[in-house]
């Protein structure tokens, strides 16, 4: 099984063509602004790249409202998770899942004692703030550690909620990462982000991969308060991890408002509209989502048949038994265009209703 959605190049080399609802990016693709700035500026590729990356920061902590001094760039997101996770070195971890796989790997390079707190299937995968804050309370934890929205459930964690949170990792000197890399998916994401608190014990990852359709050029981020850590990941860090044409990316998408509000306006209409069709097939628990993508469980067949089955159909679909917490009837879909969603809807009332097997 594949540890992440987005491997159409294996199925590619088998002769097979697919419609990719495993990985979770913007229908909308690459910012037209972007592709015609990069054309302008090719002759950029003979440079460096600032390895400061002044301007870049300055862009991003504009668009977060918050001061360069507490921005970190990064080759994709998941170079920022890596290099937060050494600078801290954390010795016991608290993982609230399910989640990213690429978060316990990247603990287990400083041999990290990772703890797993779940999302519980009876609770519609929504956080127990209480339970969680009994544990954090009740161990000696060094980190917390989650995804908001959680990936693959798609549920968000309200502000207010992390507000108690953050209040009691304050007062034992806790450390809390929050990956936001789907939050700008979710609506006024502006008004309900962790970044609010400005606290020193909270560290936030973003990445620029998801909302404008780049995972192929790799730009994330990471915002702190804490000027140590910033200190300790930059020493972490190799120099110039971010090329030209991801700094030209993430200077050009950010103010590109038409872009943004298009993307925003398509998520609004078409998550409803997906949840809605997808619910009305009874061989399928649809649950609940804020941001681009959806999580089902399959009522009467396994993922992987189920996955083989829609790879015939000519779609790939995320199996996520492997994450934690969740068994062998589990799938994530991508939420993209209208067209494509309902060829999606179309082949699994087939294959459901049908009892189709491979």
């Amino acid at each position: 099984m594949d540890l992440h959605g987005g491997n159409i190049y294996r199925l590619q080399r088998e002769g097979k063509e697919v419609l990719d609802y495993s990985s979770n990016i913007n229908p909308l693709g690459v910012p037209q602004k972007f592709i015609e700035k990069a054309i302008q500026n090719f002759s950029s590729l003979s440079q460096y790249p600032d390895i400061d990356y002044i301007e870049l920061r300055e862009k991003i902590a504009d668009y977060n409202q918050v001061s360069r001094e507490n921005i970190l760039v990064g080759n994709g997101a998941t170079e920022i998770l890596f290099l937060y996770i050494r600078a801290l070195r954390p010795k016991k971890t608290l993982l609230v899942g399910p989640c990213f796989a690429e978060y316990a790997r990247a603990l287990k390079t400083v041999e990290s004692e990772i703890c797993l707190f779940p999302l519980k299937e009876e609770e519609n995968f929504i956080l127990n703030v209480e339970a969680l804050i009994s544990e954090i309370q009740k161990e000696d934890y060094d980190l917390v550690l989650l995804c908001n929205p959680n990936n693959p459930t798609g549920r968000f964690i309200p502000l207010e909620d992390f507000k108690k949170i953050v209040t009691v990792i304050e007062k034992k000197g806790i450390q809390l990462f929050v990956d936001e890399a789907f939050i700008e998916f979710v609506e006024s994401w502006k008004e309900k982000t962790v970044a609010l608190l400005k606290s020193k014990s909270v560290f936030i990852l973003r990445a620029l991969t998801k909302f404008f359709a780049i995972p192929g050029l790799r730009l994330g981020y990471g915002m702190t308060w804490n000027a140590d850590l910033f200190s300790r990941m930059q020493e972490e860090k190799e120099p110039w991890s971010v090329n030209v044409f991801a700094n030209l990316a993430g200077l050009t998408m950010l103010e590109d408002e038409e872009y943004i509000r298009k993307t925003e306006d398509w998520i609004r209409e078409e998550k409803k509209y997906f949840h809605q069709e997808l619910s009305k097939i009874s061989e399928i628990k649809v649950y609940e989502t804020e941001t681009n993508f959806i999580l089902l469980q399959l009522l009467s067949k396994e993922a992987r048949e189920f996955q083989a089955a829609m790879i015939e159909k000519g779609i790939l679909v995320r199996d996520a038994s492997n994450f934690p917490f969740l068994n062998e009837y589990y799938i994530r879909l991508a939420i993209k265009d209208r067209v494509s969603n309902q060829k999606v809807i179309k082949a699994i009332q087939e294959i459901l209703k049908k009892g189709e097997r491979v």
